[in-house]
């Protein structure tokens, strides 16, 4: 192997290398749930929704 082979290979290698551990410190970034969007999971609704529940709750 020349010179000029070593260094075409050893970019690759740190290309991948660096991906790779971008791509695992995104997802242990995105496991954590204080890194999540508050409502995601959660249905969404609208306030006259959210409104009519509450009202029912209170009058049975």
């Amino acid at each position: 192997m020349n010179t000029w082979d070593m260094t075409g290979t050893l970019a690759i290698v740190t290309l991948v290398a660096g991906l790779l551990i971008a791509v695992f410190l995104l997802m242990r970034f995105l496991s954590k749930r204080g890194n999540r969007h508050p409502m995601d999971g959660e249905r969404e609704r609208n306030f006259e929704e959210m409104r009519r529940e509450a009202e029912q709750r209170r009058n049975p």
